[in-house]
């Protein structure tokens, strides 16, 4: 949840209902988090003011409301309250502790057959509850489906059609999402029934087993596809796969009702108190809101879950909280790398876009270098020069002495960066690819920011720096991407689970993160074809990959214990063969990056939510030899070497104002690269 912003309001209807929080805003308005008198959580839809002037939108908003309160059942977040006729108008649902579904996915990959089966269950329940109440949903999506203790919950069901007719549909735009709209929707060729809801269902069942049954490339191939070709049922298992397929097709008439749908179904819970894998059920755990700063009086509010109602714009991707990235482990760097991923992660990594448990450590000192800046008692400095580097260039040296050695210069080489254009990493994304050249106080964007709700984040050079790699998340998933030097002839390569990835040596291949069978592996995928090929089997999640300089080894982070992880390497030559532990350290070995010689790693190192939260260190490629070379009170992550191996840069900062700096090897030399109150991270020299 965010605070509230200049201009929202502080309470509706007299007082009934006060606003404490944002929760997320889409086409139709803004959603923030509400408190009935009595401290009831609910979720609050203001409806944009504009839409109230267009002819029958309050009407058709009033029956779709009064439609929408008809509708009961287990497995929906109930309208209790609305306004139509409101300034503006607005309507009030219950808030359902829980991530959404596209969070559960984006950390876990694919569902196990038995918690899939309960998810089929659940929200063929919903939509009978839905449909029987004359409703029809029209926007069935991960994003619009929350994951309770006890089961899912479909919420934002019954006011889409209010938009019809305004000025967000006049235009020809479809109500609805790309990659969940049936065939009729695309074409328009029929009327919108409750069977373009099944058709929706059995997408989102595919997607929830791994798959993608119209593929994952641009949308206009994807819709092709859903109007003239087969789904792809690959990734469903056996005894679902008849009954998600009937879901899918192409005439409406066949697809089964939602009653006839669960009569399919053998439903079995899975073993222990919760019906989802372990990596989802640690997403229930509630965090705590945020506080308004527009009420500082207020009381302090109970712990609360994630949003019910839907938060991302139709066609945009919800945000993770993770790294942004979005997975167990180390979070996706759609976060701060799959990443936090938010719900939007969202995690988001996403996650956005996810999460990784140092992306959660407190981070109050890091706010001291923009409080600085804002007092104008921090001046940036260009990178060739620097008031903190200690080298004393042209210092004369002491008499009969021998002249110090210089200083190492400052790369001259280019660095890639993500660079957020709008406020709001890691809950949402505004992550585009940059180029900072030596000298420059301002970035050059290369990859412009990506429509339909596209994150572009943590680059890659590629080994001839002639191209780069990138990690891309889009309502459709999260892929990699390639993009010439200058950005052009962007090309989407192959999807993946998030995170980072790296090129071998002679730029052939990526080395990736997937899931596979709910857990994240490692992969190397061709770049000509994006073929790929399993490097890891173990049943713990992998994150960081990282390949060497010789292409003998790829490093990768484990877990090896609660809150802690350490560097391994793996053999791209042999898959089968086990990870072989480099670090045993007593804190955790995150993000490492071999130096050009292939002998040292700099890592990130941290207890999380203590101490100096975040540094940097270094260690030998055999473990030994861990030493420091940033190390403050604020939050440190994500180090890249220089091309000459002399320069380490890295991201320093809280996750909302992330600011890229370099030192030297020696721990010399220390400057801010990012200007001013700018918000960079992700950066990569090689």
């Amino acid at each position: 949840m965010k605070p509230l912003e200049s201009g929202d309001p502080t309470s509706l209807d007299d007082g009934r209902y006060r606003l404490v929080g944002r929760l997320g805003q889409g086409g139709m308005g803004v959603v923030y988090l509400g408190r009935s008198r009595s401290g009831r959580a609910v979720a609050v839809k203001v409806v944009r003011p504009e839409l109230s002037t267009e002819p029958g939108f309050r009407r058709r908003f009033a029956d779709e409301v009064a439609a929408a309160r008809r509708v009961g059942g287990f497995h929906t977040a109930p309208v209790v309250d609305a306004d139509p006729d409101g300034e503006p108008a607005w309507l009030v649902t219950a808030f359902v502790p829980g991530p959404t579904l596209q969070a559960v996915l984006a950390r876990v990959g694919s569902l196990p057959p038995d918690t899939l089966t309960v998810l089929a269950a659940g929200l063929a329940e919903a939509l009978e509850a839905i449909h029987r109440a004359g409703v029809i949903h029209r926007d069935l999506k991960p994003a619009n489906i929350i994951v309770a203790e006890d089961g899912p919950r479909v919420i934002d069901f019954g006011i889409a059609r209010a938009l019809d007719g305004t000025s967000l549909t006049q235009t020809g735009i479809q109500v609805g999402t790309p990659g969940f709209l049936a065939p009729e929707q695309l074409t328009g060729g029929g009327a919108v029934t409750p069977a373009v809801d099944m058709f929706a269902l059995g997408v989102v069942l595919t997607q929830a087993a791994g798959g993608a049954p119209f593929g994952d490339g641009p949308s206009a191939a994807r819709h092709y596809k859903v109007v003239y070709e087969e789904p792809d049922l690959s990734a469903v298992p056996a005894e679902l796969r008849e009954a998600i397929g009937a879901c899918l097709s192409k005439d409406p008439a066949a697809r089964p009702a939602p009653a006839a749908f669960l009569t399919t179904l053998t439903v079995r819970h899975p073993d222990g108190d919760s019906w989802l894998p372990d990596a989802a059920t640690r997403l229930l755990q509630p965090p705590e809101p945020a506080a308004s700063p527009t009420a500082p009086d207020s009381p302090s509010e109970p712990r609360q879950g994630l949003p019910v109602a839907n938060s991302a714009p139709h066609g945009v991707a919800e945000p993770r909280t993770e790294q942004p990235r979005t997975v167990t482990g180390p979070a996706a760097r759609l976060s701060p790398g799959p990443q936090p991923v938010p719900v939007l992660v969202p995690v988001h990594e996403p996650q956005a876009v996810a999460d990784r448990p140092r992306r959660r450590r407190a981070v109050g000192a890091a706010v001291l270098v923009t409080s600085l800046v804002a007092a104008g008692l921090f001046v940036w400095q260009p990178w060739n020069d620097s008031a903190k580097d200690n080298s004393k260039r042209g210092a004369a040296t002491p008499s009969g002495s021998a002249p110090s050695p210089a200083p190492d210069s400052f790369p001259a080489e280019p660095l890639l960066v993500r660079q957020d254009t709008a406020p709001g990493w890691p809950g949402t994304c505004h992550g585009v690819i940059a180029r900072r050249d030596a000298a420059a106080e301002k970035p050059v964007q290369l990859i412009p920011e990506g429509e339909g709700g596209a994150c572009d984040v943590l680059p890659q050079w590629s080994p001839d720096r002639r191209s780069f790699a990138f990690t891309r998340s889009t309502p459709e998933g999260t892929a990699v991407w390639t993009a010439n030097a200058d950005g052009s002839n962007a090309r989407r390569i192959t999807s993946i689970a998030g995170g980072r990835v790296s090129w071998s040596p002679d730029g052939s291949r990526l080395a990736v993160l997937r899931m596979k069978d709910g857990v994240q592996q490692l992969f190397a995928v061709g770049v000509a074809d994006g073929s790929a090929r399993q490097l890891t089997s173990g049943k713990g999640q992998v994150e960081d990959p990282a390949w060497s300089p010789d292409g003998k080894s790829i490093a990768v982070c484990l877990q090896t214990e609660p809150e802690n992880w350490q560097i391994h390497v793996v053999d791209p030559a042999a898959p089968g063969r086990a990870p072989q532990q480099v670090t045993r350290l007593p804190h955790p070995a995150l993000d490492p990056v071999w130096s050009p010689d292939g002998a040292t790693f700099a890592y990130t190192a941290g207890t999380y939510g203590t101490g100096t939260q975040g540094d940097i260190r270094l260690v030998n490629a055999d473990g030994s030899g861990d030493r420091e070379l940033v190390a403050t009170g604020a939050h440190e992550m994500d180090p890249t070497w220089s091309v000459d191996g002399r320069w380490v840069a890295f991201v320093r900062g809280p996750y909302e104002q992330p600011a890229v700096w370099a030192v030297r090897k020696d721990k010399t030399g220390e400057r801010a690269l990012t200007a001013g109150a700018a918000s960079e991270g992700h950066p990569a020299w090689r």
